[in-house]
């Protein structure tokens, strides 16, 4: 057998000759081995090792097996490493036991090299898509980077930590300015180029731990953990100055290759009130952003400058530049309003305003999430917390991406109830959650065909 990757296993058994077997027998299918002693010698190994499997003895003296397993699964470090059990027992209560505290199996000895080697295939496999499929739930298509739902779970816990620490925080939003000029003259491809060219200029430019995110079509934010107001604006500015110096290399539709030059408007925040949330920044830092875009575009607004005169003096400029650039989509997106409980222009945003598509994810939607309610009814009455944190942690993730956005918002807050197990929060919030899933749903099912 030839493994794409260099998987590396550890081997956790007091035995030499199984260390050995075992050694010989996934050294010839392709695997690394490293073997030890003990449990409390393998704690210390997955501190230095890159795992990508663990086989460990049941019986050892000093740590046992379950109980290094309890430490494997406690450790946010290792409790994703996948865990298969080795045992000469045939002892339910303790197989039980085992995948109870995060075992993935559980092979009993002398085992079949066959068996073990297909039973690892599929643990590492198992990893590998569920850590795949949590990197698309919070990741942006297209630019690869924080999408909307991640920015704002991300961001949220940035506040907390930042109003907990008294430590200062900023909030920006940023728009390609005349980006509809771009999708006109050179085509939707090209579009999507500059959006990925964008992106990438903002991990170079934000620092490491900086938040960035998509937001909307050509709409990104950022949020700056313990940064002040002063630092922000030099940063603003310089991805600003980043974006205008840059030209961005694209092929067009007619297969011509071009350098076109973009700029960026940028409206910025600091986050002086503990109690605002991350929604509220944004509204504040979309406001300097729109601000920015009237007074010329191609500039770093910080909403302090904004007093209270300007704001009312450009009240009906901010209102009519709103209204402008949605003047194209105005007519259709009346005729959507009846999905009810979906923001039309949020979701068809994240699929780069394509309608088509749009109206076909929202058919996906309903297929596989319009029993979700039954399902997490079915698992709060049976407490079985697992599959009520999937559920809601799943329907989370998709609510967004398809712009139900009160839906978001209660299944967010059903998702960090469960997370902090406030079982009485748990059945408020669903009683919430369920008929706001069943308007979406309803909404839905009579404008699409959804057979």
């Amino acid at each position: 057998m030839n493994l794409e990757k260099n998987y590396k296993i550890l081997v956790v058994d007091d035995a030499k000759d199984t260390q050995m077997l075992l050694d010989f027998d996934l050294s010839a299918a392709g695997y690394q081995v490293i073997c030890c002693d003990s449990g409390e010698e393998a704690l210390t190994l997955l501190t230095t090792e890159k795992i990508a499997l663990i086989l460990l003895d049941m019986y050892m003296p000093g740590l046992s097996g379950l109980e290094t397993l309890m430490k494997i699964k406690e450790d946010v470090l290792t409790t994703e490493i996948p865990v298969i059990m080795l045992s000469a027992s045939t002892d339910e209560d303790e197989v039980v036991a085992a995948l109870e505290l995060g075992a993935g199996d559980y092979v009993i000895k002398p085992y079949v090299a066959k068996v073990l080697l297909a039973r690892m295939r599929t643990a590492i496999r198992l990893k590998e898509k569920t850590a795949q499929l949590e990197y698309l739930a919070k990741t942006d298509f297209l630019t690869g980077i924080n999408n909307r739902g991640s920015f704002f779970d991300l961001s949220s816990n940035a506040i907390g930590l930042a109003n907990r620490a008294g430590h200062p925080l900023i909030v920006a939003m940023l728009d390609i300015d005349f980006f509809k000029q771009v999708n006109d003259n050179y085509g939707h491809d090209a579009g999507d180029q500059v959006l990925r060219a964008f992106s990438q200029g903002m991990v170079s430019v934000f620092r490491g731990y900086d938040i960035i995110g998509r937001v909307g079509g050509e709409e990104f934010a950022v949020c700056l953990p313990n940064t002040n107001r002063s630092d922000a604006n030099i940063a603003c500015e310089r991805m600003r100055s980043f974006i205008e110096k840059n030209s961005v290399q694209i092929i067009s539709d007619d297969d011509v290759e071009l350098d076109i030059n973009i700029t960026v408007s940028i409206g910025l925040v600091l986050a002086e009130n503990k109690f605002l949330s991350i929604d509220e920044l944004l509204k504040q830092a979309d406001r300097a952003l729109y601000y920015a875009k009237e007074h010329g575009r191609n500039q770093v607004v910080d909403a302090s400058i904004m007093t209270s005169s300007i704001i009312e003096e450009d009240d009906d400029m901010v209102v009519n530049l709103i209204k402008a650039d949605k003047e194209n989509l105005l007519e259709e997106d009346q005729k959507m309003a009846n999905y009810d409980g979906i923001e039309f222009d949020v979701g068809v945003n994240n699929v780069l305003g394509d309608k088509e598509l749009f109206k076909e994810i929202l058919v996906m939607f309903y297929q596989d999430h319009h029993l979700d309610g039954e399902k997490l009814q079915s698992a709060i009455d049976s407490k079985d917390i697992d599959s009520v944190k999937h559920l809601a942690h799943t329907l989370k993730g998709v609510a967004c991406s398809v712009g139900a956005m009160d839906l978001f918002e209660v299944t967010k807050a059903l998702d960090t109830a469960i997370n902090d197990n406030k079982q009485d929060d748990i059945d408020d919030l669903f009683s919430q959650l369920s008929p706001e899933l069943n308007r979406v749903m309803k909404g839905i099912s009579l404008q699409l065909d959804v057979s």
